[in-house]
């Protein structure tokens, strides 16, 4: 009899939620409100609070451009986009790829404190450049998405022997001697990559989406994903002492990305599958564990909240509604992340609104915000 009561009243629940869901999609986004509110400043710039130096990175800019879009916030689209440029590429994201850090130098004062671009970023910054000029119709976002994508093929990608055009971290300080490479898997979300290669035809954007797809499958073979892995022409995917196979706090992206690929875009299935085993872990224990190790797939500790939030997506893909709600629910009781934590704020982004289909990613990489067609 408990059981039969039991049963009632999760699918009372499951019914609740995919309502809320459907609210959800087409409601003012709450949780980018209160990122707008906590993260970033009046001029567009976004601060991660716990840093000691105030710190703003390409990585939070190119995110809260998605974001915006996603919400249909052009006004915020633009701040980001403009303190971005005037900031972190000099006065002209055309000539200079964005440096990867800023902040107060020890006089406190606002400065670039670390030049190399961060090449994720990049990618990140074209690509919502790219679906804005076709959502809001603005042709200069168009022709700085498309000047952002050549001097990322141009400057941030290397064809190493044994995987061929692959992405780099960033123009420099990659590449060691002897054809020795490191290469992070999350930089690589595969759908902007098919997006480039149907904007921009007459780039090797299509070799690069299926190497990296190479990259991410080759290196997680156990299940989970590594934050960093070694190359070697010679020798193929290696770790060292410097390099290990944890993965964390860069892996919960891989999943996160491929949640947010079409059923239908290539790899997704595989990809799916690959990750079957980290899946079942995550049931088995109620929560994403904080760090995993790619050569023997074990996994140890208990991840940040934003960790749950960014696989909220891949669980509910694998039917264990059981697990999405109590995740959501601890979501909404522990919610002081939102106030002061910047990466788990941005994981929970992600992760929600992917959840609730508040857009769509379809085979090809485009990008389908529900404003544009159902909300309006």
């Amino acid at each position: 009899m408990k059981s039969v009561i039991y049963a009632l009243f999760l699918a009372l629940n499951l019914s609740s939620f995919a309502a809320s869901a459907q609210v959800e999609q087409c409601a003012p986004w709450q949780g980018w409100s209160t990122f707008k509110s906590n993260f970033i400043s009046e001029d567009g710039r976004v601060i991660d609070l716990g840093s000691k130096q105030n710190i703003t990175t390409s990585e939070g800019q190119s995110y809260a451009l998605f974001f915006a879009l996603v919400a249909n916030d052009k006004a915020m689209f633009d701040l980001v986009l403009d303190w971005t440029q005037e900031h972190l590429s000099e006065g002209d994201l055309s000539t200079r790829l964005p440096a990867w850090q800023w902040g107060e130098d020890n006089n406190r004062v606002g400065t670039i404190l670390d030049s190399n671009p961060a090449s994720d970023s990049d990618l990140w910054i074209a690509y919502s450049l790219s679906q804005a000029a076709i959502l809001w119709d603005e042709r200069r976002y168009s022709i700085l998405a498309s000047v952002l994508a050549q001097r990322v093929m141009r400057e941030e990608t290397a064809h190493i022997q044994g995987l061929g055009l692959t992405l780099l971290p960033a123009p420099s300080g990659f590449e060691f001697a002897n054809e020795q490479y490191k290469l992070n898997p999350s930089y690589s979300p595969l759908f902007i990559f098919q997006q480039f290669s149907k904007l921009y035809p007459h780039s090797p954007w299509q070799q690069l989406h299926d190497s990296s797809a190479k990259l991410i499958l080759e290196t997680s073979k156990k299940g989970v994903s590594p934050d960093w892995i070694m190359y070697g022409t010679n020798k193929g995917f290696y770790f060292d002492k410097k390099v290990t196979d944890v993965g964390s706090y860069n892996a919960i992206r891989v999943y996160l990305w491929t949640s947010m690929m079409a059923d239908d875009a290539p790899y997704k299935k595989d990809l799916v599958k690959q990750f079957t085993p980290f899946v079942e872990t995550i049931k088995n224990r109620g929560y994403v564990p904080l760090n995993t190790y790619s050569q023997s797939g074990k996994s140890e500790d208990k991840g940040p909240v934003g960790f749950n939030a960014a696989l909220l997506p891949l669980l509910a893909s694998q039917n264990d509604n059981a697990l999405v709600m109590s995740i959501q629910q601890k979501l909404m009781v522990d919610s002081s992340f939102s106030q002061s934590r910047y990466y788990d704020s941005v994981l929970n982004l992600f992760g929600t609104s992917t959840l609730n289909k508040r857009f769509l990613i379809s085979a090809d990489g485009t990008l389908q915000p529900k404003w544009s067609s159902e909300c309006r």
